[in-house]
């Protein structure tokens, strides 16, 4: 019998094993639990206020399609300017989270990564002494610094600024630098030693070599760390109110005293216009992404 042969008689056992079914029922549990919600906020959304807490099921007997427009209507947050209060509306705060998602998402991986590579491919005793420090900083919470680094942030010009975020965000101390230590520690000298005979250099060997072993484990984080920043109201609430983004623009949404998005479905509409974008951009780069997530092995 050839190996192939034997391949596919693997292949064909292994998919009705026990295991394997188990597995795929779970998956479709899975896929249900995120797909149902979804479905049943946008028909949420297409109900009218005042008829939803007569159903149980929402399904909507008079389609109100016209949610959305008013929704988006009052997707606005107030920011105080120089000409005057202005209004920016979801079109500006979807700019403002893509500046402020990308620039931040980027930074919060690639300073772990370069500082990874240094502790791990450089045995120091400060290289040792950072290990400790990260591990301790991650493990002890950091409680009422808040006052501190704003007026810290105001002090460096960082307040209000995207490049001020982002240098804020481009720090080392979080459990990505342990990944990427770890992931660094796993190379054998011989790539750098070979590289050096060739006549390259610290920053050459980082960024021609190192850098692209770790590639896919770079975008993997980079994505992670994108998705945790497009849904963050919380940092461009307290150092960017001037730029609001979506999530920032769905809190004062939901918060808001207006008696015509004061009911649930049109509540539920402005998490829909908020959700459409990501669905977008996933829709746009899905090859892209879930090509980052699923290669790797021999490839790195």
């Amino acid at each position: 019998m050839s190996k192939k042969t034997r391949s596919i008689n693997y292949k064909k056992n292994n998919a009705k094993s026990p295991l394997m079914i188990i597995l795929f029922v779970l998956l479709i549990v899975y896929s249900v639990s995120i797909i149902l919600p979804i479905v049943w906020g946008l028909f949420e959304a297409l109900m009218d206020g005042e008829k939803i807490e007569s159903t149980v099921i929402p399904w909507p007997s008079d389609w109100k399609f016209d949610n959305f427009f008013k929704a988006f209507g009052f997707f606005y947050v107030p920011v105080e300017s120089e000409k005057g209060t202005v209004y920016p509306n979801l079109w500006f705060m979807f700019v403002y989270t893509m500046i402020y998602a990308v620039g931040s998402a980027f930074t919060a991986t690639f300073i772990p990564c370069l500082v990874a590579y240094l502790t791990a491919r450089f045995d120091y005793l400060l290289s040792r002494i950072i290990n400790v420090f990260v591990i301790i900083a991650i493990a002890l919470p950091i409680v009422g610094s808040l006052p501190s680094e704003i007026q810290m942030a105001k002090s460096l010009g960082l307040y209000d600024r995207f490049w001020g975020i982002w240098i804020m965000k481009g720090h080392f101390i979080s459990v990505y630098y342990l990944i990427f230590h770890a992931r660094f520690k796993a190379f054998p000298k011989s790539y750098e030693e070979a590289a050096q005979i060739d006549g390259a250099g610290h920053f050459r060997i980082f960024f021609r070599i190192m850098l692209p072993l770790v590639k896919n484990l770079f975008w993997t984080v980079f994505l992670i760390m994108f998705i945790s920043f497009w849904n963050d109201y919380y940092t461009p609430l307290v150092y960017m109110p001037t730029y609001p983004t979506i999530a920032y623009g769905m809190w004062y949404f939901n918060n808001s005293t207006e008696n015509i998005i004061s009911n649930v479905p049109m509540k539920i509409t402005g998490c829909m216009l908020m959700l459409i974008p990501i669905l977008v951009i996933f829709s746009v780069f899905s090859k892209r992404l879930m090509g980052n997530l699923t290669e790797g092995g021999d490839k790195e």
